[in-house]
């Protein structure tokens, strides 16, 4: 069997909706003969193009076709990146942090900063700050919020600060130490109100960031001292 009846016989099992990318066929040798089928199979109407290298299978109604949910569109754009996750309101809404509905979503990963239109989506990509791993993206998605914790829509910085800090005391002893370590690559305010809550819980490596910071910066967020009764030891006023 040539690499275009493996194309299409491996398009022929996915659902209609389905997005496709060239990593749905790393098992095939020959990258440039995949490209091509795809780009064929877009010339006859089979597969439609969402952005460069990925492609989805229209869904065809007494309508017209239809593209794919936005959840597949979600999915498709994060394949082929493995150090990329969904960041900025969609995260921070899951997180709790705001009843606000994202009118564009934010991919943080290996890419250059830029915008697109990816179908009806707006997408906004941001190059990464930290490396990246599947089982770390939960504690790089709440370090992004706490960077971003005074554009955070219809809530309060305090607000948004008392559920980060519920989420981050939840975490393992493991995900602290780690989410520490990650801190690093944060601006000096990230790692001073997670340096505070961690103080808080008396974790001993909280050390490394306080020795990563200028004593004499001060941060200005106004959070109430009943949410960080250490900040003024972390220049937090």
């Amino acid at each position: 069997m040539n690499i275009s009846s493996k194309v299409k016989q491996k398009i022929e099992a996915l659902p209609e909706g389905a997005v496709i990318t060239f990593d749905d066929f790393s098992e095939l040798p020959n990258k440039r003969a995949v490209a091509l089928c795809l780009s064929r199979l877009k010339k006859e109407g089979e597969l439609e193009r969402l952005e460069k290298g990925k492609y989805y299978i229209p869904k065809k109604t007494k309508f017209g076709t239809l593209g794919p949910s936005e959840s597949s569109i979600i999915q498709g754009l994060l394949k082929g990146d493995e150090g990329s996750y969904i960041s900025g309101v969609t995260a921070y809404n899951k997180l709790g942090l705001t009843t606000q509905v994202a009118n564009e979503i934010t991919i943080v990963g290996s890419k250059y900063n830029r915008k697109a239109i990816v179908g009806k989506i707006k997408v906004k990509y941001i190059k990464g700050k930290a490396p990246v791993n599947k089982q770390n993206i939960l504690l790089l998605q709440i370090l992004d919020a706490v960077n971003d914790v005074k554009k955070i829509p219809d809530t309060t910085v305090s607000s948004a600060i008392m559920i980060l800090k519920r989420k981050i005391q939840s975490l393992s002893l493991y995900e602290k130490q780690e989410m520490i370590k990650l801190s690093q690559f944060y601006r000096p305010y990230v790692r001073a109100i997670v340096g505070e809550i961690f103080e808080e819980e008396g974790i001993k490596e909280v050390e490394e960031l306080r020795s990563s910071m200028n004593p004499l910066t001060f941060f200005k967020f106004n959070i109430s001292k009943e949410i960080l009764p250490l900040q003024k030891k972390w220049n937090l006023i």
